[in-house]
């Protein structure tokens, strides 16, 4: 069957085009009866609105995309129940778009947020994106963007960003460990290009410069992607014995490093403790229950939804906004002193 149009409901009910439209969008120029009678049979005939003609016809798509690097078991849902939980109390309508991390999906999901004239973009960045370039096409076509969690340090100014202090996230939980005795530490980080990794890692070694502890170069491991850890990190258990304690810049590291731990028959805490930054779900999963700095998914949906509407409706200054975290102690880390 062809898709049934607009045409096919007036002509069946014998009454114009734009009456059947107006009925549709609930007009009050028309009657109650033919707005029943126009909806029942465009629900018996599977009619649906033509979104490319709607968002032609109207200059405000009431469309705000997601752009997102991947979505993981960890992170991703709450942050996205946060946005949601935004926009159901607004005019707007979320769309998500997935840049699998790299760099060409990501110009690519741009320019067909320009072809949906979407009115705002929230954007974490794919870890390909060490140039932000391509974010000018939205500025050019008046299109807000706000960046979240994973950002560029170097052009991100122009942007409204919001997520954590990740050095001070970072340098609190390295200072947990420390203040618990542990000195040989091992620091788990993802992608050096980004600037989530590279704060991180910065906050980590901070810990160690205060407390004027040697931190050797191999106690620091870089990962692209967490499954990485699965050669990287039992030969670094193998080859370091006296590392007492990790730390894990984010949830999917800490569930690498768990299972590497298992499979080497490293108990936690009493072989190794670990500390790490998370959205505070997946810690409470395993056992022991992980010590972390929760770093919150919603509450990332949440501001960073809040603040792109704040400048579509109200001309708010873009800003960079930091979310607080809090420490949350629970039963991964042995007390050494």
């Amino acid at each position: 069957m062809k898709k049934v149009t607009i045409k096919d409901l007036a002509k069946a009910l014998n009454v114009s085009t734009s009456t059947v439209s107006r009925a549709l969008a609930d007009h009050q120029d028309i009657s109650q009866s033919t707005k029943k009678k126009v909806k029942l049979l465009a629900d018996e005939l599977n009619y649906t609105i033509n979104m490319h003609a709607k968002l032609f016809r109207n200059q405000n798509s009431g469309l705000i995309a997601l752009v997102l690097p991947e979505i993981n078991m960890f992170f991703t849902p709450r942050l996205i129940e946060g946005i949601n939980k935004t926009l159901n109390n607004s005019k707007y309508t979320l769309i998500t778009f997935v840049s699998k991390d790299l760099l060409e999906k990501e110009k690519e999901i741009i320019k067909q947020c320009l072809a949906w004239n979407v009115e705002g973009v929230l954007i974490s960045l794919s870890k390909e994106s060490t140039n932000i370039d391509h974010l000018a096409k939205l500025t050019q076509a008046n299109i807000e963007c706000v960046l979240l969690d994973k950002t560029n340090s170097e052009k991100d100014n122009q942007y409204a960003t919001v997520g954590i202090n990740g050095a001070s996230t970072s340098y609190d939980a390295t200072m947990h460990l420390i203040q618990n005795g542990h000195k040989n530490i091992i620091g788990i980080f993802g992608n050096p290009a980004l600037s989530i990794t590279q704060n991180r890692l910065q906050g980590f070694k901070n810990a160690f410069n205060e407390k004027k502890i040697t931190l050797p170069t191999e106690n620091i491991v870089l990962v692209e992607k967490s499954k990485d850890l699965d050669f990287i990190l039992p030969h670094i258990l193998r080859h370091n014995k006296n590392v007492t304690a990790i730390f894990t810049m984010s949830d999917e590291l800490l569930a690498a490093t768990h299972h590497n731990l298992r499979a080497a028959d490293k108990r936690v805490p009493e072989d190794i403790s670990i500390m790490a930054i998370s959205d505070g779900v997946y810690p409470y999963l395993l056992h022991p229950k992980i010590s972390h700095i929760k770093h919150s998914g919603y509450r990332l949906g949440r501001k960073s939804s809040i603040l792109l509407i704040k400048i579509l409706e109200d001309k708010k200054e873009r800003c960079h906004e930091v979310i607080k975290t809090k420490t949350i102690i629970l039963d991964s880390v042995r007390d050494l002193t």
